[in-house]
């Protein structure tokens, strides 16, 4: 267990750390390379073209999965750290607590956007 921090050092907000990415990134990574496979193996006739045509759509189905997955998981930690963290608080404090030393980048980063969007939760990419 760590040590405990000073008070002066302790970060006033939890740090913003949304859900792993990594699922998304490797369907995002390996599906082409399946396709490209798949069309090589169509072109030197190993595979027939039904098969490459399920293959295709599989890996069609999987990156649209991980990926809808993956942003369900982060709007959703986003609206919860967003009422936990934020919504009972001013901005003028939100925006010193972003810029108190201590405060991890990604926390004061997305405070900064909640308070620029007029406090309104966006989307995860929008810009206010």
């Amino acid at each position: 267990m760590p040590p405990a921090l000073p008070p002066a050092t302790r970060p006033l907000l939890p740090e913003y750390s949304p859900p792993n990415h990594q699922p998304a990134l490797l369907a995002v990574g390996l599906a082409p390379l399946l396709v490209l496979l798949t069309f090589t193996g169509v072109v030197t006739r190993l595979m027939d073209l039904s098969t490459a045509l399920a293959v295709f759509a599989a890996c069609t189905v999987w990156v649209v999965h991980e990926m809808h997955v993956y942003q369900f998981g982060v709007d959703s930690y986003n609206a919860d750290y967003v009422a936990r963290h934020l919504a009972w608080r001013s901005s003028d404090s939100l925006l010193a607590l972003a810029h108190t030393p201590g405060t991890p980048e990604p926390t004061a980063a997305f405070v900064g956007r909640f308070v620029a969007a007029e406090r309104v939760l966006l989307r995860d990419g929008q810009q206010p």
